[in-house]
């Protein structure tokens, strides 16, 4: 049975320098072969994808949590326990050929965010 790695890759959003959020995505090496060497130097997911060949993208039914922050979340959002984080995970799809290239995890300070229904 062959092996598929995956590999992590994590992006941290800043507002001002200031953290507000830390997106997450878990890609295979199978999807895209070279993430191992290319994962350092990504900035965008998405423009990751449009340069090997996914152009339209999809998600499949997203979550969303609301949790308190791990002591590594406070560290890196410069936060309290106090506040509260918005989690949202969910898995992209390339749209033409319904094939999963990330699971991705979000995690963005409420108190930094309006939030319209």
């Amino acid at each position: 049975m062959a092996e598929n790695k995956a590999f992590k890759i994590g992006r941290l959003k800043l507002i001002d320098d200031f953290p507000i959020a830390l997106h997450t995505s878990f890609v295979t090496k199978s999807t895209f072969p070279e993430i191992e060497n290319d994962g350092p130097d990504i900035t965008s997911m998405f423009q990751y994808y449009r340069q090997h060949g996914f152009v339209e993208f999809g998600s499949s039914t997203s979550t969303l949590n609301v949790l308190f922050p791990t002591f590594f979340e406070r560290d890196i959002l410069l936060c309290s326990s106090l506040i509260p984080l918005l989690q949202v995970e969910s898995l992209c799809r390339d749209k033409r050929s319904n094939q999963a290239l990330e699971h991705t995890v979000i995690i963005y300070r409420s108190d930094c965010f309006k939030y319209v229904i």
